[in-house]
């Protein structure tokens, strides 16, 4: 009676309902499993999820004489626990040879039913009743107990897992700042996500990464040191090294270092590195059917055509054992595997699976299928005979913002970016041709069943880079009978090529075609994901789930916008005139993605430089004085200007005279920049430093000599080095537009008169010729010779320095000598930072020069094989400042030197710029001599159109790179334009 009583106090308050969380559901007395009946002479009531509001009449027994006991009520709580977990072990430990499909139930207990309607709340517990305290610091101790388990573990997927069997998580296996990681095929879509999720997630500080870095052509080659190799460089301090292989994952053992090793007998293994963790992503090919061109430029590389089709996946199989060779060799403290193998093991193996006791035939096999397959035997061997443990990932089609070049995905976007751009549009940049590759009738060839839209499963490479990351620390699942772990990865949606390509088109619409489609664009209905019929099922959702902690997440809108967002980035990474009709779909898309994925962000820069899409630079001292300088600046055609930071300034050390024609003065506006802080800005300003609301007032109004004096607040010892090196480098947008060239000169060392600066202007333009003229010339015998000189355009210079010559034996493609020039002209000693950046160049050249893995019949036609360095002393240079191709050079150059910070250092950077621009045939060779002044000129280039004269048309794609398939680029006038260099002799 007294219990009733207490019931029925508390159910007069009704709090204990209206507080249920709307969300759920309260089923009724006919839905419940084993609920408690009433007696038939008191009202029932039923409950739904709009009932809450609903008036409760406090005189309505909700327990009843039925209501269970309460130990009663424990065993309940315990078998529905047992049953969980027989539920969970069913689902994470299949039977031999089972393959999951959508829609089976895990076992044969009748009672475990999969349903899709949502759960439903019983009232069959008494109301009135709190936990008691016993009962919550149980629950609290284990919690605290799973988050214990988890502290070590890295990443949020394996942190989740390791909460539900904490025993597949050991601390041993743990990702930490000590872990060493290998990770071949380092540069590839996959691997760049697991690298960057290693530093940004785990803090692991050694990785080494291991790649085969084809296609090896030297423009290939060099654009993977820059865009993925510099990359993970810059932004991952524990990387250590690229190793490029020959075959395999093992180096030559008669180049580079390895010849000290063989000297002494030690043949390369993987565990020289002494690795705690290992990826394997060699041999790995992110698109499905993509098996006869793999991105290789025809007869380049030993993998360019189908005839050595199998060579690459041999080459795959011989990676993988020598990695499992490795490990079998080691100690019994193995470091622990993560290979990726792929749907196609399944779907195209041409292996004959058993399924329920019976033989489940194969579909018709893929080389990429097979050799998939031949992958997870040789693991489950190496597991069985050397107890190798490792984890298997079967992966479907990747997408990303790191698309390997010549996949479809990455064609289809680079294709994409072009047409929205559109083709000859002032301020678009112009674009290599490579001929027919980015018609749609090319890209659909590679891809077996692209053209017909098969759908497709595919996954976001960064979700399965988290996936790789709580892999690497999985040590539980391991049954030595049935072989090493094995899962299958994607997501729950597919979609057909044809289906990406009209969503990107979708996002950035065509502007113009660079080329022809191939087909009508049905960008204006965009085909939705579907949710996929085959491939991933609940069983591979539940497994990933309850053993990794993992699903996919990305959805294909978010995943889409990223990859366009990546190849905008990297094709216009200094941005777009806001004069380019889609200059504001451009914007869009990466502001869009952006928000969403911090994969494609570059090196911040100030905004002053002009050298970042708005948005996505920062801001800085410069742009407190921009409307300054610009005003000062409104009447003058040429600058010239100094910079010098030093608080210990006191006075200009070099003046610039004026000049005593008429009008010539006046064509100059004469600007030094100095630091608030120091004494010259003291001593001439006083107390208006501090006003900085009125600065147009006073800032640049009073002289040294012949110097305006404008103040910058800050200094050379407290301005990061983007910031100081900025003016002198990138003055894009700090003077006013009716400015053509500015001249920076380093006061404290040169010292130009304004006849001396008319001068140098002068030597940046060169009048046309419209016919064959004869001149004299005074050879170096001091003999007279008459030479002919051919008709040619005008020429115009848009950037123009000091470079050096040397002796004939002097190696000028060395990175070394150029490092040691530098520094012995500034008076600097080499530091860590220095050296870093010279032995990536030095790195990089010979990455780019190495014909290591080169048909003969490529290297027959590319026999100078240099990188070719230009020694350069910048104690002064003009720029040249209204053209596009001007703001590029210079933003490249200043990109470049912030990137690697070494103040002072700015000539070795912009060496490095001029060379790797040879490499890539952007700039020729110098021109023949025209005997009107000293300077050298040489041509910035872009690639004949197929209507020039001596256009390439036929034969691989490399003869794109030649010089002969190359022409001057010229600007709207018809002038064509040069870099030039005032060249001086200096003896090694």
């Amino acid at each position: 009676m007294e219990y009733a009583k207490s019931v029925g106090t508390v159910t007069t308050s009704k709090e204990w309902i209206r507080n249920l969380p709307v969300s759920l559901g309260i089923a009724s007395n006919k839905d419940r499993v084993g609920s408690s009946h009433m007696p038939e002479s008191k009202e029932r009531r039923t409950f739904s999820g709009s009932a809450y509001s609903e008036s409760l009449n406090p005189n309505v027994n909700l327990v009843g004489p039925h209501a269970v006991s309460m130990q009663e009520e424990w065993n309940r709580v315990r078998e529905m626990s047992r049953q969980r977990a027989r539920q969970r072990k069913l689902r994470t430990s299949p039977k031999n040879g089972a393959a999951g499909v959508a829609g089976t139930t895990y076992g044969q207990d009748p009672r475990v039913v999969e349903s899709l309607a949502p759960p439903t709340l019983v009232l069959d517990i008494p109301s009135h009743r709190p936990l008691n305290n016993e009962l919550i610091d149980g629950i609290s101790k284990t919690l605290r107990r799973l988050e214990a388990s988890a502290t070590n573990v890295c990443g949020v997927h394996a942190k989740e897992a390791s909460q539900l069997i904490p025993s597949n998580y050991p601390e041993s296996a743990a990702l930490t700042s000590n872990s060493r990681v290998v990770v071949t095929g380092a540069l590839s879509q996959l691997g760049m996500e697991v690298i960057l999720a290693l530093h940004e997630q785990c803090g692991v500080s050694y990785i080494m990464g291991i790649d085969s870095a084809y296609p090896n052509t030297r423009q290939d080659r060099i654009e993977m040191m820059e865009w993925r190799n510099k990359y993970l460089a810059k932004r991952v301090p524990g990387y250590q090294k690229l190793m490029v292989p020959v075959f395999g994952i093992h180096p030559h053992p008669k180049v580079g270092e390895e010849l000290k090793y063989e000297a002494v007998g030690d043949t390369f293994s993987i565990m020289r590195f002494q690795p705690t963790h290992i990826v394997h992503l060699a041999g790995m090919e992110e698109g499905m059917g993509e098996h006869i061109d793999y991105g290789d430029n025809t007869d380049a590389s030993p993998f360019a055509n189908e005839s050595n089709d199998m060579m690459r996946r041999f080459e795959s199989l011989v990676s993988m054992d020598q990695v499992l060779m490795a490990l079998g060799n080691a100690g019994p403290n193995k470091p622990q595997l993560v290979y990726v193998s792929s749907n196609e093991a399944s779907d195209k193996s041409g292996v004959n699976v058993i399924q329920n006791g019976q033989i489940k035939s194969s579909p018709a096999a893929s080389l990429y299928g097979t050799t998939s397959v031949i992958k997870e035997m040789l693991a489950s061997y190496y597991h069985r005979h050397h107890g190798v443990e490792s984890v298997g990932l079967r992966v479907p089609t990747l997408l990303g913002p790191f698309a390997r070049p010549g996949s479809v995905i990455y064609d289809l976007a680079e294709r994409t970016v072009r047409n929205a751009a559109g083709k000859n549009v002032k301020g678009v940049p112009k674009y290599h041709t490579d001929r027919n590759r980015y018609d749609l009738s090319t890209i659909w060839k590679k891809r077996e069943g692209a053209i017909d839209g098969r759908p497709e499963q595919i996954a976001f490479a960064s979700d399965v880079a988290q996936a790789v990351i709580a892999s690497l620390q999985f040590r539980g699942d391991v049954d030595r009978d049935n072989g090493p772990t094995i899962l299958r990865l994607g997501s729950t949606f597919s979609t057909s090529m044809k289906d990406v390509k009209e969503r990107m088109e979708g996002y950035l619409p065509s502007y113009n075609h660079w080329e022809s489609s191939g087909e009508a664009s049905s960008s204006s209905s965009l085909t939705i994901a579907t949710a996929v019929s085959r491939g991933l099922s609940i069983y591979d959702v539940n497994r990933n789930q309850d053993l990794l902690g993992w699903s996919h997440s990305t959805r294909l809108h978010e995943g889409t916008k990223s990859i366009l967002a990546s190849h905008v980035l990297k094709a216009y990474p200094f941005g777009l005139p806001k004069s380019v009709p889609s200059h504001e779909t451009f914007q869009q898309i990466i502001s869009d993605s952006f928000t969403l994925n911090d994969r494609h962000s570059m090196l911040p820069l100030p905004c002053a430089s002009g050298c970042r899409w708005p948005g996505f630079c920062t801001t800085s001292s410069w742009d407190d004085i921009i409307e300054v300088t610009k005003s000062m600046t409104q009447s003058c055609p040429y600058v010239l200007y100094t910079v010098d930071l030093r608080p210990e300034l006191v006075k200009m050390e070099k003046q610039s005279s004026p000049s005593q024609r008429s009008g010539w003065e006046d064509r100059f506006c004469k600007i030094a920049f100095v630091s608030s802080s120091s004494k010259l800005a003291k001593g001439m300003y006083g107390h208006l430093l501090t006003d900085l609301t009125h600065q147009h007032e006073w800032n640049g109004k009073r002289k040294d000599g012949y110097w305006f004096v404008v103040v910058v607040h800050g200094s050379q010892y407290t301005l990061n080095e983007a910031e100081r090196s900025m003016l002198k480098l990138a003055p894009n947008n700090m003077f006013n537009d009716r400015v053509e060239k500015a001249m920076y000169v380093n006061h404290r060392r040169v010292c130009l008169t304004t006849d001396q600066a008319t001068g140098v202007m002068r030597h940046l333009e060169m009048k046309g010729r419209d016919h064959t003229d004869k001149k004299t010339i005074v050879a170096e015998d001091k003999t007279q010779l008459q030479v002919k000189l051919p008709p040619r355009a005008p020429r115009h210079s848009i950037f123009f320095t000091n470079r050096y010559i040397f002796a004939d034996d002097y190696d000028t493609s060395n990175a070394r000598n150029l490092a040691k020039f530098v520094m012995t002209n500034m008076g600097i000693a080499e530091t860590s930072d220095i050296r870093a950046q010279t032995e990536f160049y030095q790195q990089t050249a010979h990455f780019t020069r190495t014909n290591t893995g080169r048909s003969a019949n490529y290297q027959e036609w590319f026999q100078e094989n240099l990188f070719p360095y230009d020694f350069l002393r910048t104690t002064w240079l003009v720029h040249e400042l209204k053209s596009q191709e001007g703001h590029e050079l210079r933003c490249e150059m200043y990109q470049e030197h912030s990137m690697w910070g070494n103040n002072g250092m700015e000539d070795l950077s912009i060496g490095y710029v001029l060379a790797s621009r040879k490499v890539r045939l952007q700039l020729g060779k110098m021109a023949a001599p025209e005997y009107e002044g000293p300077e050298e000129w040489y041509p910035l280039l872009v690639p004949k159109e197929t209507t020039d004269e001596d256009a390439i048309a036929e034969g691989p794609i490399y003869f794109d790179y030649l010089e002969e398939a190359q022409k001057t680029t010229k600007d709207e006038a018809g002038a064509e334009l040069y870099i030039t260099f005032l060249p001086q002799k200096r003896n090694e």
